[in-house]
């Protein structure tokens, strides 16, 4: 296999937005907490702040939408594939690589995104968000828990 120093570069890039991600709590990306007040009072977020979290959000917005469609109509035909289960091991070695490409494309993308907001908050902030983050998703599981009322 030859040297390819680009492909080594992409391997590197790949890992330091993994660990820029593993720094950012979980659900950072499922809602704009930025926007909720509590998070703004109790962050001490300016406005500023606000606003630009709220631009690399946007700004990342149309390329990782793509990109998720993407990689569902690989997986789609990945799916197909192994139901069909007819293809040499060729095929189904390419579609894989397409797919697990495609994934590893949307997850640099949004670790960039989230390392961009990090870069936005100071230390202290980081700190409170992760709290925050872990109070929201206790509070997210614990209501999931509940019986419904009819």
């Amino acid at each position: 296999m030859p040297f390819r120093p680009l492909s080594v570069v992409r391997r590197l890039l790949a890992a330091a937005v993994s660990l820029a991600i593993l720094a950012v709590p979980a659900g950072a990306q499922s809602f704009k907490w930025w926007q909720e007040e509590r998070f703004q009072r109790e962050l001490a977020l300016s406005p500023e702040q606000v606003s630009r979290l709220e631009d690399i959000y946007q700004a990342a917005g149309p390329a990782m939408r793509t990109q998720k469609v993407t990689l569902d109509r690989l997986q789609a035909d990945l799916q197909a594939m192994v139901n069909d289960g007819r293809a040499d091991d060729g095929v189904a070695a390419e579609l894989i690589a397409r797919v697990e490409s495609a994934r590893a494309d949307l997850g640099q993308a949004r670790g960039l995104m989230l390392y961009r907001m990090r870069r936005l908050l100071t230390s202290d902030q980081h700190v409170k968000l992760k709290v925050l983050f872990d109070e929201h998703e206790r509070a997210k599981r614990s209501h999931s828990r509940r019986p419904q009322q009819k």
